[in-house]
């Protein structure tokens, strides 16, 4: 294991970004190859914390294949909503980024959702447009170009079940216990230029359905993952067998997860999950460990090793007070045969490579 910090990695990492005065917290990084070969990455940034007025889209870009990175450089921002990114994609004709802005006070409970389009690797973009076709109230997740040609995301939304004149204030009233996520997707045939929502995967009237990740088992076969913070500590799963238009009603699967986000890719013939284990050490460790696990058919994983650890679980700041090493983010390179992942530390990202030849030994 290789040392950086607080933390120790199984490959050698670079640090794409650390928190300094101008850009004081930085939270999920959504990395990509451009046409030209460089390195992309949306970071959550701006302010604090998260969610705060202050909150933009910005990024950051490596030319050396993630030896070094750049300084950020601010994307998107309102004059008064705040901004957050979750998808930079790049199955289609141009790259685009889908982000959302939301009225902090509102916890995400009033999202909308804009797409924007570069034809220069990211340095300068379209004029942000909803989605046509669906409401833009919603998360959109990492999305994957199916089988038969069709484009589909994963999405998620709050539903408001009690308490509908509260704003978020901390000291009075948890938006968690009266607004929850639940999840489905939009589907695109004709490469993004209409949309369609399907599915309202809830896992109760008093659980979140969040952070969705769906993979294509078999050809129209989709196997829907979703984070929920349940009893049972473990990711839900839903089915669909029509390309994403219906879905069986999630229940509790078999895979561990503490509540955190978790990412899928395909490698050759292996299915790949980055996730965080919780068990390990604890309730306060459930982010410390970040674990890569395979499957071959997509319904039976097993971990395959550990990517990396935190060492160091003292506070970092007043608004992250323990350090973590989560939500993974990246893309499966066939051309150099390698995993690319950008991993959160908070407040620093890091980036490593994997061989596949390491998975799939």
């Amino acid at each position: 294991m290789q040392k950086i910090d607080n933390a120790e990695f199984r490959y050698e990492p670079s640090i794409m970004f650390t928190a300094d005065t101008t850009f004081l917290m930085a939270r999920e990084p959504v990395l990509r190859r451009m046409p030209d070969g460089s390195l992309f990455s949306l970071i959550y940034t701006g302010g604090p914390c998260e969610p705060h007025p202050d909150n933009v889209v910005a990024a950051v870009r490596s030319t050396d294949d993630g030896k070094s990175w750049s300084y950020p450089q601010v994307l998107f921002k309102h004059p008064r909503r705040s901004c957050w990114g979750t998808e930079l994609f790049t199955g289609g004709d141009q790259p685009f980024v889908i982000f959302q802005t939301f009225d902090t006070p509102s916890y995400y409970q009033e999202l909308r959702a804009y797409i924007t389009t570069t034809s220069d690797n990211g340095r300068s973009w379209s004029e942000p447009q909803t989605l046509p076709g669906v409401p833009a109230n919603f998360s959109v997740r990492q999305g994957r170009v199916l089988s038969d040609g069709s484009w589909l995301f994963p999405v998620y939304w709050q539903e408001v079940r009690s308490n509908w004149q509260n704003v978020l204030d901390w000291g009075k009233f948890n938006p968690w216990s009266a607004w929850f996520f639940v999840a489905g997707v939009i589907r695109s045939t004709d490469r993004g230029r209409s949309w369609s929502l399907h599915g309202s995967c809830s896992t109760g009237a008093t659980l979140s359905a969040w952070e969705p990740e769906v993979i294509e088992v078999a050809p129209g076969k989709l196997r829907m993952f979703i984070r929920c913070e349940s009893p049972e500590h473990c990711l839900w799963e839903a089915e669909s067998s029509d390309y994403g238009i219906h879905w069986t009603k999630p229940v509790p699967g078999a895979v561990s997860n503490p509540g955190t986000k978790f990412t899928i890719y395909k490698v050759r013939d292996q299915w790949v999950m980055l996730n965080n284990l919780c068990g390990r050490n604890g309730a306060d460790a459930a982010r410390n460990v970040l674990s890569l696990l395979t499957s071959s058919d997509g319904r039976n994983w097993k971990e395959k090793f550990e990517i990396a650890r935190v060492t160091r679980r003292t506070p970092d700041s007043p608004f992250e007070p323990l350090p973590q090493m989560a939500y993974p983010h990246g893309f499966a390179d066939d051309q150099r045969q390698a995993l690319y992942l950008a991993l959160d530390g908070i407040r620093k990202f890091f980036f490593v490579k994997i061989p596949y030849a390491d998975i799939l030994n």
